[in-house]
Formats: C-alpha cells, sequence, structure tokens
C-alpha cells in the first residue's frame, strides 16, 4: 500500500514534526535563513529518532557513518533498505565524506543499530519545491 505522506505536497506537512521541533536532541540548526537551514545531526548507537519528517529536499554530508541504519514509519515498520542514505551506503567505500541528495522525506524514524555516533550536516534548501 502506498504512504498517502509521501503523494503530499510537503508544505503541508505538520509543522509539529519537522525535525528540529519534533526531534531536536538529534538536530541542532547551525544556521538558517529564507533560503537555507543548514542542521548538524547525530544519532548515536543503538539510539532511535522520534517520529519527524524533513520537507526540503537536502544534501547531506556524513562524516561518520555506519550501517546498519533503519527507516521505519510513524506505525513501526521497518522500511526496506532502498531510501537515499541505505543505498548511499551500499556503494560507499568508507573513505571521506558520504554525500547523499535528499529528496523531502516525510514523517518517520530511523534507528542507528551500529556501533558508532552518526553524524553529519544536512543543508536544506528551501525554495525548491
Amino acid at each position: 500500500m502506498t504512504n498517502p505522506v509521501i503523494q503530499s505536497d510537503p508544505s503541508t506537512w505538520d509543522p509539529e514534526l519537522d525535525a528540529v521541533k519534533a526531534a531536536p536532541k538529534h538536530h541542532k540548526v547551525l544556521f538558517e535563513n529564507d533560503r537555507l537551514r543548514v542542521l548538524e545531526v547525530t544519532l548515536p548507537p543503538d539510539d532511535e529518532e522520534p517520529v519527524h519528517h524533513h520537507r526540503w529536499p537536502s544534501v547531506f554530508v556524513l562524516d561518520k557513518v555506519k550501517p546498519p541504519i533503519v527507516d521505519i514509519t510513524p506505525a513501526g515498520e521497518r522500511l526496506p533498505p532502498n531510501r537515499d542514505i541505505i543505498k548511499a551506503l551500499e556503494g560507499w567505500d568508507g573513505n571521506g565524506c558520504l554525500v547523499v541528495n535528499m529528496a523531502p522525506q516525510p514523517a518517520g524514524r530511523v534507528l542507528n543499530e551500529s556501533d558508532v555516533t552518526v553524524h553529519g550536516i544536512r543543508v536544506e534548501m528551501k525554495n525548491i519545491p
């Protein structure tokens, strides 16, 4: 069954579930203006983010990441490993930073099942539909 949130307009998504508001332990605003928002994202080992979304497309530069990382629906269903970061991890050799172009992400959670803290900078582009 198709998730209706994915089909909807990201500008209509619940502002209370914005990553910074819903998961502040994991998302810190480093810079923001009317065009960009730059977040520092951290997710310790065996930690799971609260349900949240990212309404804008972004570039995510991860300087520390190791599988397994699991995407989970708001209802708790584990998603298959076919989403942006999961796919990028499969082709990454572990050298340098992992850079991932991210589409808007509907509400969900991420679970870090690895033994390292995930760390990266996410640059969200607000004026791109």
